[in-house]
């Protein structure tokens, strides 16, 4: 019981803190935001993908929102590697995915990693408020990415192979049993209480 009434404080904390920061998806769609919550490798620029879509690129200080069509999603990054996410989005949620830099040969390499929004899935209460804080931080201290539909278009010509690449190489590992973290429907999104609803 000590711990629900924990967990109860510190979400209404952060839902006066951050349910400004925090956007709501239109009707039937998903929303996904995409953080860089640490500065670790902050001058590199991370490239974010859903499935063959290419949605930009950004280094740390910046975030994407990104509302799509619910239902299962292949997302991915790349930096000095590629790192791949499978999500099952449900209408009217917000999700969010954090791209942790990791040591890479020549520059940061990347690691996506969806929120989640069970506080049982941590070592305990504080380890998920420390995180929780971060990301929301990450969003509420950054500013937002957008790029240009001139921009978009040019870039998606320059991403066709890299596209195709990554994919066939997901495709084949999967094949081969590769298994990929996973972004479930009722354990990764930000609750009705951050979103203001």
């Amino acid at each position: 019981m000590k711990k629900l009434l924990t967990l109860l404080f510190f979400s209404l904390i952060f839902s006066f803190s951050y349910s400004q920061e925090l956007k709501k998806p239109s009707e039937g769609k998903s929303l996904v935001y995409f953080t860089r919550a640490t500065a670790t490798g902050f001058l590199i620029n991370f490239k974010y993908f859903d499935g063959e879509k290419y949605l930009g690129k950004f280094n740390y200080g910046k975030y994407l929102v990104y509302e799509c069509e619910p239902g299962k999603h292949l997302f991915w990054s790349k930096s000095e590697n590629t790192d791949f996410l499978e999500a099952e989005l449900e209408a009217g949620k917000v999700y969010i995915i954090d791209s942790e830099p990791q040591m890479g040969a020549f520059k940061a390499a990347v690691k996506l990693m969806p929120f989640d929004n069970d506080f049982n899935n941590y070592k305990n209460i504080k380890k998920y408020e420390r995180k929780k804080e971060g990301i929301l931080k990450a969003i509420s201290g950054a500013k937002e990415y957008t790029i240009s539909e001139d921009d978009l278009a040019e870039a998606k010509k320059d991403q066709e192979d890299l596209v195709k690449r990554s994919i066939e190489k997901y495709t084949k590992r999967k094949a081969e049993g590769e298994v990929y973290p996973t972004m479930t429907v009722n354990s990764n999104y930000v609750s009705n209480l951050e979103t203001g609803k």
